[in-house]
């Protein structure tokens, strides 16, 4: 998807509560950074830095006794931070 198409997603999500993303969020987070779908079972709205300026957004998680940090593309970090506002 795009980052329009991803855009266009989330402002429908969000007028409608019954949309969920964690679907298209979980592929999103796959796909692009190469993150496993139990990442998304563990996040919280303190995993989740977002971008600011020119440094892309980043996602934090634990990989077994490891923390590690995922650089997110602008379609998963729209997905992510409309995922963490429900």
């Amino acid at each position: 998807m795009t980052t329009q198409e991803v855009r266009a997603l989330v402002n429908a999500a969000l007028a409608d509560p019954t949309v969920d993303l964690a679907v298209p969020l979980g592929l999103s987070l796959a796909l692009r950074e190469g993150l496993r779908f139990a990442v998304l079972a563990t996040l919280s709205r303190g995993d989740y830095h977002p971008a600011v300026g020119d440094v892309p957004g980043s996602l934090t998680y634990r990989a077994g006794d490891q923390i590690r940090v995922a650089t997110l593309s602008p379609q998963s970090e729209l997905l992510l931070s409309a995922h963490l506002e429900r």
